[in-house]
């Protein structure tokens, strides 16, 4: 039942922002989410044991994705998180492997532009499945409201470091700037690691994205 309400949704911010594209429109709904019921509590998800038994344990991106949406927030995000064809474009250039000659038959455009890494594509989350020492990603936000400063936090489960650059910025209607998240392998768990980069806007916008990485010695 998530598919008609989030179309719904999405409809409502079209209306309002009728030159967003899908992207903007898809950071909107993501950056504005909660991951905290109405008691103030974390989200819980369902999980069963050997047995078949179920208990509640505190829910992970793996199960809410960004969080349960608000539409209200939604319409007035404060920052996107945008993407066009380009970008699309160098991600698909930037996969190992990848044959530049298949993209062009397909796209009719060559590798001109890659991202350095996948993970550079600007989305409203960042996944590193194999985080081996250090790596760090770039995101571009754009402002949508008034000119507004945001400073930038993050957190992270202890098995993974996390770091992000520059502390705060200031951004005027309509423009855009870059940071920087950089994830470190502090222990090898074998297991994924959760966090979040939050931003929070002086005149009240609040922006957060699901950060997930596995660490290993190599």
């Amino acid at each position: 039942m998530a598919a008609p309400h989030i179309s719904g949704i999405a409809a409502l911010i079209k209306q309002k922002h009728p030159h967003w594209s899908p992207a903007a429109i898809k950071s909107a709904l993501m950056t504005t989410s909660t991951t905290i019921d109405r008691a103030e509590r974390p989200l819980q998800a369902q999980q069963y044991s050997g047995s078949g038994t179920m208990s509640l344990v505190t829910a992970t991106p793996f199960d809410y994705g960004s969080g349960h949406v608000n539409p209200k927030a939604a319409l007035d995000p404060g920052l996107i998180f945008d993407a066009g064809y380009e970008d699309y474009l160098g991600f698909l250039c930037t996969i190992p492997g990848i044959d530049a000659h298949e993209i062009k038959n397909y796209t009719n455009a060559p590798c001109n532009y890659t991202l350095g890494h996948p993970s550079n594509l600007n989305t409203p989350s960042v996944t590193i499945s194999h985080l081996v020492g250090t790596q760090t990603v770039t995101r571009t936000v754009t402002n949508v409201a008034e000119e507004e400063t945001y400073v930038i936090t993050a957190r992270m489960a202890p098995e993974v470091a996390i770091e992000t650059s520059p502390p705060a910025m200031t951004l005027r209607p309509g423009g855009s700037r870059k940071f920087t998240i950089t994830l470190t392998v502090r222990s090898v768990r074998g297991t994924y690691s959760f966090g979040e980069v939050l931003m929070k806007g002086s005149r009240g916008h609040k922006v957060r994205i699901p950060v997930v990485a596995m660490g290993y010695d190599r």
